[in-house]
């Protein structure tokens, strides 16, 4: 729950305004942040003890670089983190919602359903750290969140860098040693299969209110892991064989996640899964929406507080700091979006709709030339005085050249705002699904200037975009992708056939002369027919472009604000 900032709290930590305190842990303290973009973050600062101490801050270190590259649906993102600072601190997305620690302890046992899709979104969760060469090591009730739309993991491998001091080895194992594996409790190797353990403590806890191990001195409750059955009273028959199974001593005799997670999907009902919302007890859904709230008033009155009874006035941010202004507009914008109703700004809107102006500007230029390319071939052939021809011929090339010079500038203004907004949809997707992507950020740019290359790369890295900005419960590794394959078809027309565009048209206007030179005529040639082809196939390409942009960035906004 998001409680006043303190006095002597920092109320800036990097780029990240502090507004509330979100609670504290092994690790140090955490805050309730936001973002200069407008963004809710949880930021964890780590404690001054352990930023002193140089294994920490190494094992830290590579342990949030690991971290970072975890995505999924049932995991919070960490977004950023500075692990050179003093003190060193990590962000994570903010999740809106209780712990399943608060959460059992506030309102008893889960039902058996709402266990079942907890327990399949956590084994999703893990498979996604998993897939990054990450191991948990800390899954226990605290470190997970419940949302309106599914369970988060939280502080995924950041509990091997506390295992890197011995002065908080003590304090770690009272907070886990009752849903740490076997393994973990004996200081053996630990992998995938000791998370697997964990969870099936973790279920066994939802289910009954308490861990299968038992409570007690920390010595007698690590035995009872290592040694002791565990007690499944309570468990739902349904649940028991399978969080008996992920109990078992021997690592290798337990499930894997893939097992787990098609059991616990089988017993989820259709209708109770958290894309539906209404996986948790109603008086749970209640919570979560209540913290959403005290979150949002959090951010939206940062000036004063409650401690202890009394109010207080936070200490403003340093005059010089380098976010100050960007962090206040944008925020205050999205808050009042809020209060009406709407959504939160996507963070390429604005290119966005830069993007619609010079599209609609350029095939207005070109439709323009079009249709003065048509009224032109009305009198090709038709004879004129050699005087009048010569009239005719001038002002064609004037208004060619005038039209050439408008398509030529509103060109390269609609080329440079696409890479803009191309680039800025592949940072976007690199936060969706970080280190997934093929190439670095930057070729979203370069890709488009290298010769031949340019053939197919921007395509490679229009398909991972799409990909990874694609909503979940879509058929298929990604959302139908039509109007992507057909923008991109005729960008290679576009591209392929470009010296029929750029050119000056009517200096490919032929010319005849009749009676000894007295009368002349001008005809369109292949070049000009194609020329005016070209312009035409300008008005269906603005359109499938927009189209296919407005289509990434509804479900790059959907997915980021769902």
């Amino acid at each position: 729950m998001a409680n006043p900032l303190r006095d002597g709290d920092p109320t800036h930590i990097g780029p990240y305004r502090l507004h509330a305190r979100l609670g504290g842990g092994g690790m140090g303290q955490v805050f309730l942040g936001r973002s200069p973009g407008g963004r809710l973050v949880a930021v964890k600062v780590v404690r001054p003890e352990l930023a002193d101490n140089v294994d920490f801050r190494r094992r830290f270190a590579s342990e949030v670089e690991a971290a970072r590259k975890v995505g999924g649906f049932y995991t919070a993102q960490v977004v950023d983190a500075d692990t050179d600072a003093d003190p060193p601190w990590l962000a994570t997305a903010y999740i809106p919602g209780p712990s399943l620690r608060q959460a059992i302890d506030d309102h008893g046992p889960l039902p058996a359903e709402s266990v079942a899709v907890l327990g399949a979104g956590l084994a999703e969760g893990l498979a996604a750290v998993h897939a990054c060469e990450v191991v948990h090591r800390d899954l226990k009730p605290a470190n997970v969140i419940l949302a309106e739309d599914g369970p988060r993991l939280i502080d995924f491998g950041i509990a091997r860098a506390l295992d890197a001091t011995s002065h908080t080895q003590t304090s770690a194992v009272l907070g886990t040693a009752a849903f740490m594996s076997p393994e973990q409790a004996t200081g053996q190797m630990v992998g995938p299969a000791s998370d697997v353990f964990s969870l099936g403590c973790v279920l066994a806890f939802a289910a009954t209110g308490r861990g299968p191990f038992g409570e007690g001195p920390v010595h007698a409750v690590v035995f009872r892991v290592v040694h002791a059955d565990p007690d499944l009273t309570g468990v739902p028959a349904s649940l028991a064989g399978l969080v008996a199974a992920c109990l078992a001593k021997d690592p290798a005799a337990r499930p894997d996640l893939e097992q787990v997670l098609a059991h616990l999907a089988a017993l989820a009902s259709p209708g109770a899964g958290p894309v539906q919302g209404r996986w948790l007890p109603e008086a749970l859904t209640q919570v979560i929406a209540a913290r959403r709230t005290l979150a949002l008033t959090a951010v939206e009155h940062p000036a004063t507080g409650v401690d202890g009874g009394g109010p207080r006035t936070m200490t403003p941010p340093p005059a010089d700091h380098p976010h100050l202004q960007r962090a206040s507009q944008p925020l205050l914008v999205n808050e009042r979006r809020h209060l009406r109703g709407g959504k939160p700004l996507y963070p390429a809107t604005g290119y966005q709709i830069a993007l619609y102006v010079l599209l609609a500007l350029f095939a207005l230029v070109a439709v323009s030339t079009a249709v003065h390319q048509l009224a032109v071939a009305d009198d090709a052939g038709r004879m004129f005085p050699e005087d009048t021809h010569d009239d005719i011929q001038e002002s064609l090339e004037e208004a060619g050249v005038i039209m050439l010079v408008a398509q030529i500038i509103s060109g390269v203004g609609l080329a440079v705002c696409w890479q803009l907004w191309f680039f800025r949809v592949r940072a976007v997707a690199e936060r969706l699904a970080p280190g997934r992507l093929r190439y670095r950020p930057s070729m979203a740019v370069y890709g488009w200037f290298i010769p031949i290359g340019n053939l197919w790369l921007p395509k490679q890295i229009a398909d991972d975009i799409w990909h990874a900005s694609s909503p979940p419960g879509h058929s298929g590794p990604m959302s139908p992708a039509g109007l992507l394959h057909a923008w991109w078809a005729l960008w290679l027309v576009t591209f392929l056939t470009w010296p029929f565009f750029w050119v000056e048209w009517t200096d490919f206007l032929s010319t005849r002369t009749y009676d000894a030179g007295e009368y002349e005529a001008y005809k369109f040639t292949p070049v000009v027919w194609a020329n005016l082809a070209l312009h035409v196939l300008v008005v269906p390409t603005v359109i499938v472009t927009a189209l296919y942009v407005r289509r990434l960035s509804a479900m790059q906004a959907a997915k980021l604000h769902g």
